[in-house]
């Protein structure tokens, strides 16, 4: 009897799985279809700790041009630790690479002016994903900076790229 009970509720278990899949598949057509302003709705999920990781899972399914419209808030958010940063990567990843090229630097910069050691860190973390030109620009920049953290964090990098 004990076995037909944990059956059931194992069965249940999973039932529930796959509804909530299924459910969760039918609002991401609608969200994407119906929603007007998908990018202004992504865009203030990604600061919202609670509805990141789906605004992030979603980045996916936008145009090209929309993804590259939350670059900023991409870099941003990949400058810092927190549980979704793998997200964050891949969302700025799944752009061209030229692309990504010709506008990180730029988008990086405000972060990197009175940045942390842990900026440097998590953006020479994305950039090795990138280029190796453009982290080894960075980790020489961090090699000159007054903090010793930050230099320390440019010395781990060369020495990577060593």
């Amino acid at each position: 009897m004990l076995q037909t009970e944990q059956a059931d509720i194992e069965s249940n278990l999973w039932r529930n799985v796959v509804t909530s899949e299924n459910d969760y598949f039918n609002s991401r057509y609608d969200f994407l279809n119906n929603c007007s302003d998908r990018v202004s709705a992504i865009k203030k999920a990604l600061h919202a700790v609670g509805e990141r990781a789906t605004a992030l899972r979603l980045i996916e399914y936008l145009k090209i041009e929309e993804r590259q419209s939350l670059f900023n808030e991409l870099v941003d958010l990949a400058s810092v630790s927190h549980s979704d940063i793998e997200l964050c990567r891949q969302a700025i990843l799944s752009l061209p690479k030229t692309w990504i090229l010709e506008n990180i630097e730029k988008s990086a910069e405000p972060l990197l002016k009175n940045g942390t050691d842990e900026d440097y860190r998590r953006l020479l973390e994305l950039y090795i994903q990138i280029d190796r030109d453009l982290t080894e620009r960075l980790a020489k920049r961090a090699l000159k900076h007054e903090n010793p953290d930050i230099r320390e964090a440019g010395a781990d990098f060369q020495n990577y790229l060593d």
